[in-house]
């Protein structure tokens, strides 16, 4: 195992319901940004003039689909950790 990944599974052990929840907020402040700024470069692009943001609005795009996912997998840690405290 890299010492990344060791990180990664240390922090999911002890990561709490609140800290999850706090990180999902902070992703969906990031993917409204995110969201805006697309929206932001396409009304700016005027094809007639030449001037065109593709780039910009695919790593945009790119990095609305990352926040989507991290936001996605840490609800089903939540979901993971309740449905495990269910069973108790």
């Amino acid at each position: 195992m890299t010492m990344k990944q060791n990180q990664v599974e240390e922090e999911s052990k002890s990561i709490s319901i609140p800290e999850l929840e706090e990180l999902i907020a902070n992703f969906k402040k990031e993917l409204e940004l995110c969201k805006e700024r697309t929206r932001s470069l396409m009304a700016q692009e005027n094809p007639s003039k030449g001037i065109f943001f593709a780039k910009e609005i695919f790593e945009s795009q790119q990095d609305k689909l990352r926040l989507e996912t991290e936001i996605d997998i840490r609800q089903k840690k939540i979901n993971r950790i309740r449905l495990g405290m269910e069973g108790i």
